[in-house]
């Protein structure tokens, strides 16, 4: 497993790797350029390939990788794959940017075979750092007011400079909900650190132990 891994795709890795997951046929759906992609790709066993974004610039990357790719935007377009034909669907930092994430969440569920997993990652909205912030009279991280600047957030760090297009914040227990009630059932969770200055990391790394107050919620989910 890389080393120079983000926390959270380091823990997305490391739940299939201690569940010994295996998938001949995988999609991520978010792709961007497939570095990561790769990585599940590998850890998986997996031999086809697919990848969705909106980005056709990142999806010529997927391409000179040897991945198939679809260039569709997943809140409101179908999936071009059969139903149950896919082992495992990944979504990383994705949920939290749809318009509709409920039309996202019927599709990777018509397309993932039965027992087939789907493992995500979003932002924490409970995290520890937005409970703080919210009693201090800050706005959450994560939970983006404006499309031009960052508003209201106590610290602002190079990767949160701009609004990046949150437009849909989480909490663990409505993560929960929300893909039990489309038919998946919770199998795995862990929390992984978000951005922080360097006084704060050990911090955040302590509270990620509890996947309710961490930065990132990891969660993988079977059909």
């Amino acid at each position: 497993m890389c080393a120079k891994l983000i926390p959270r795709v380091y823990e997305a890795l490391r739940i299939l790797a201690d569940m010994k997951l295996r998938a001949h046929k995988y999609l991520d759906v978010g792709c961007g350029y497939g570095d990561i992609t790769a990585e599940v790709a590998k850890t998986v066993g997996a031999r086809e390939v697919y990848g969705i974004d909106l980005d056709k610039d990142a999806l010529e990357s997927m391409k000179n990788r040897g991945f198939k790719v679809f260039n569709l935007d997943v809140s409101k377009d179908k999936i071009p794959l059969s139903d149950g034909s896919i082992e495992l669907v990944t979504a990383f930092e994705l949920i939290e940017h749809l318009l509709n994430p409920d039309h996202m969440l019927k599709e990777v569920f018509r397309i993932l075979k039965s027992g087939g997993q789907f493992l995500l990652s979003t932002p924490n909205l409970a995290s520890w750092a937005n409970r703080i912030a919210l009693l201090l009279g800050y706005q959450p991280y994560n939970a983006e007011i404006s499309t031009e600047i960052v508003a209201g957030v106590p610290w602002r760090a190079y990767s949160f400079a701009k609004p990046s297009g949150h437009i849909r914040p989480y909490t663990l227990r409505a993560l929960k909900e929300l893909l039990s009630y489309y038919g998946f059932t919770v199998v795995k969770v862990k929390g992984a650190p978000g951005v922080n200055p360097r006084c704060l990391a050990f911090i955040d790394k302590l509270f990620s132990k509890r996947a309710q107050l961490a930065r990132r919620l990891v969660v993988l989910a079977r059909k």
